[in-house]
């Protein structure tokens, strides 16, 4: 596997091609132009709002809604009684439009009313009547799993959302024959992905219930089929439009399907579009925030530090309702487990109801959770067997040609280069003594295969306009992360062009070509190999047209068309050339890419993505140890993620990452109140500022990657993940006791210094 360093933060591409182009929107976003979803306006346009339920259990015994059609200007008002309130659900259908006979968590939709303005909206869900019998409510996941909890979902017996036990290998013989047993346990608060543009929509129908949906959404073809689903409308009726994305981060992977499902409702009673958007209150109280996760770990070690099994019991909280969590849990019990080379593994993995926000998805699908927990216990070995850190990981990572234990197949990996890389920078071998230094590793699927077997791939469309530029249509979304840009730099290395001459289009279901959406780290691995493909179609099929133009052979080279008597023909000639001949077709090259054929069986095991992405960070801080007070003086990220195919982009990506993972570790987290999310505010769920930040520095270890368009791996998940356990083992180092609990607050630390438990 051919390896090349590449450091710096000045560092150019290392794939030979045109100039990188910064995307399509930059400048519209940079000026003030580009129209997010909360901007939308749409003539006749009314207003929708949601009244959502104050206890987090009870009957619904009546709703009174004479006075809400009372108000002047309201024009729509719908409860339960008045819709078909058939169930759906991402994973499991266990949630409807509005809730029926029961509440389950503070902020269930129990009537929604579409208005001529905000104002009389607001009125008429002040003059609903709704009276309700409180139930008993569950809050912790672990009592919620007990005999005689109360029961949210009567199809889930135990407040059981999901399970799973595994095993590989043989692990109760390996912890036989260990020298040594390390083991804790770990506490994960839920937090929300907190990006800046709260969730909006604006629905809109025909006479003939032909509805369109405007709203910004990393996966809008899947969302379109779940809106057919549970609407019962064909699915040819529905299309969904994408505004420019205010952030997603894994949050917009399906959004929030209950606005969706509830203005597209309002919009078919009415007749007019129906805008609606979650306030910031309500993103944090009903925007489906990350998994909280409790995992006890254990992992048997041979004396010289050789990996022998790991064994874990995790507990998920669900929430109210499933969403996305099955598959969250499911990534977290697992992915960890291929970061090192572990023969035997144990995991036994519970995802439970609660009366609680419903949860979902976060950037990296739960990764960086287990990561927390089995970084800091390989410190934690690395301290009883007095063997350095570092070279412990050295000794146990995975490298390529490697089978994991859960069958997953590493064809790239430069994961020991990053660790010694991230060393290196962070000053591991000269460390200063008063401060803490730590190190965690990383990996990520890099174009998972396992959302949907029989759908394993992405196509993509590349035309030839008239004027000789060039339009690709993919159905890979854009919400920051530089998949425009990405993907107009990939064709035109292929046809040899200035990336600005490279248009793409994705944000339409009804012209884009279906896509999986922007997750699992699928953009680039595996949308951008469409594209590659697509463009190669394209210059093919320009080469042809231009040969039978000129009437001789013609070559595209470095976007010049040149005949065999060296003549050379516009771009823009033969495209008229072949749009006049073919009575109005243009020149339309198609790329489909479909994975190599991977299989895995009922347990899981098997190759579940492509390829993967690895990493290693490194943290350098400070710890007053009178108070507790964290300093994070600087973190180090190394990444292997292939050939990178956008520096300034890849450059985001790692800081922005690196920043999330700090909010993560140091400063995020909810609180509740008997179900009640006591901090559903900026103010009060704290992320980090542009004051918080510490010296941040980066560098990449290129692979070729054999899957990849020219060699590229994913990066936008995986950036994250290693960054809570390399600061949790740095504040290790410096307080010289282990935190157990994220966020690492001031008080968790200071109790750890002194003795005392964390509080819980």
């Amino acid at each position: 596997m051919p390896v090349t360093k590449k450091t710096g933060v000045n560092s150019e591409t290392g794939i030979p091609g045109p100039a990188y182009n910064q995307g399509p929107d930059v400048w519209d976003k940079v000026t003030g132009k580009a129209v997010y979803g909360i901007d939308l306006q749409l003539p006749g346009m009314l207003y929708g709002k949601v009244l959502r339920s104050p206890h987090s259990h009870a009957r619904v015994i009546r709703i009174d809604t004479a006075g809400a059609f009372a108000v002047p200007g309201v024009r729509a008002v719908l409860t339960a009684s008045a819709i078909k309130n058939k169930p759906y659900g991402i994973v499991v259908e266990d949630e409807q439009p509005l809730a029926g006979d029961r509440v389950r968590y503070i902020g269930d939709e129990v009537a929604a009313v579409a208005a001529v303005d905000e104002e009389s909206a607001g009125k008429a869900l002040e003059a609903i009547k709704v009276d309700y019998e409180p139930l008993p409510a569950v809050y912790d996941p672990a009592e919620a799993l007990g005999e005689d909890a109360v029961q949210l979902h009567e199809q889930y017996s135990g407040n059981i959302a999901w399970e799973r036990d595994l095993e590989r290998g043989d692990p109760e013989q390996a912890f036989k024959e260990a020298d040594l047993v390390v083991e804790n346990s770990f506490s994960i608060p839920s937090v929300h992905p907190t990006y800046l543009e709260p969730i909006a929509c604006v629905a809109s129908s025909d006479y003939m219930d032909n509805l369109t949906i405007h709203t910004a959404l990393q996966s809008p073809d899947v969302v379109r089929e779940i809106i057919s689903a549970a609407l019962e409308l064909p699915l040819s009726k529905v299309r969904i439009i994408g505004p420019v994305m205010g952030g997603g981060f894994g949050g917009r992977v399906y959004g929030n399907l209950k606005l969706y499902l509830l203005s597209s409702l309002l919009s078919l009673q009415t007749g007019a579009p129906v805008k609606m958007q979650l306030s910031r209150e309500e993103e944090f109280s009903v925007g489906r925030p990350m998994i909280a996760a409790q995992i006890k770990m254990r992992m048997a070690l041979r004396k010289d530090g050789t990996f022998l099994a790991r064994e874990a019991d995790i507990i998920t909280d669900n929430g109210a309702y499933s969403a996305q969590a099955p598959w969250v849990s499911k990534t977290l019990s697992e992915r960890n487990d291929a970061l090192y080379r572990i023969p035997h593994i144990r995991t036994r993995a519970r995802l439970a109801y609660t009366n609680k926000v419903p949860t979902a998805q976060y950037r990296a699908y739960g990764n960086q959770a287990a990561n927390f927990a089995s970084e800091s216990l390989i410190d934690q070995a690395a301290e009883k067997l007095q063997i350095d850190p570092l070279q412990l990981r050295l000794k146990n990572c995975t490298r390529a040609g490697d089978v994991t234990g859960h069958g997953l197949q590493i064809k790239s990996c430069a994961l020991a280069e990053c660790l010694e890389e991230a060393a290196t920078r962070i000053g591991w071998h000269n460390r200063k003594k008063n401060r803490g230094y730590g190190i965690s590793a990383g990996i990520h699927a890099s174009g998972s295969l396992v959302l949907n077997q029989d759908f394993r791939g992405a196509s993509a469309r590349a035309v030839l306009e008239l004027d000789g530029k060039v339009t690709v249509f993919t159905g890979e979304q854009d919400y920051g992360q530089g998949t425009y840009g990405a993907f107009s730099h990939i064709a035109a290395m292929v046809l040899g062009l200035d990336a600005r001459q490279v248009r793409i289009y994705c944000r339409d279901t009804l012209v884009t070509p279906h896509s999986q959406g922007a997750l699992a780290n699928r953009q680039t691995t595996i949308g951008g190999r469409a594209v590659q493909l697509a463009a190669e179609d394209l210059k093919k099929l320009i080469e042809e047209a231009a040969s039978e133009m000129a009437g001789q052979p013609v070559k595209m080279q470095e976007g010049r068309l040149e005949t065999a008597s060296n003549r050379d023909l516009k771009l823009e000639e033969v495209a008229r050339y072949y749009h006049y001949r073919t009575s109005g077709l243009t020149l339309n090259g198609e790329g489909r890419y479909v994975p190599p054929p991977s299989a895995y069986d009922e347990t899981g095991y098997g190759n579940i993505s492509v390829t993967y992405s690895f990493a290693a960070h490194a943290a350098e801080v400070e710890v007053d140890r009178n108070t507790g007070a964290l300093t994070v003086h600087r973190i180090a990220a190394v990444h292997d993620s292939g050939r990178i195919v956008n520096p300034h982009a890849a450059r985001g990506q790692v800081f922005g990452g690196m920043t999330q993972g700090l909010g993560f570790c140091c400063y995020e987290g909810y609180l509740f109140d008997k179900g009640r999310v006591a901090n559903a505010s900026l103010a009060d769920y704290r992320v980090p500022t542009a004051m918080d930040v510490p010296g941040m520095e980066y560098s990449f270890v290129e692979t070729e990657d054999p899957e990849g368009p020219f060699g590229a791996k994913g990066l936008g998940e995986v950036v994250q993940v290693p960054v809570p356990g390399a600061i949790a083992n740095a504040v290790a180092d410096a307080a010289g006791s282990r935190v157990t609990e994220l966020p690492l607050t001031a008080e968790r630390i200071y109790r750890a210094i002194s003795g005392g438990e964390c509080e819980r």
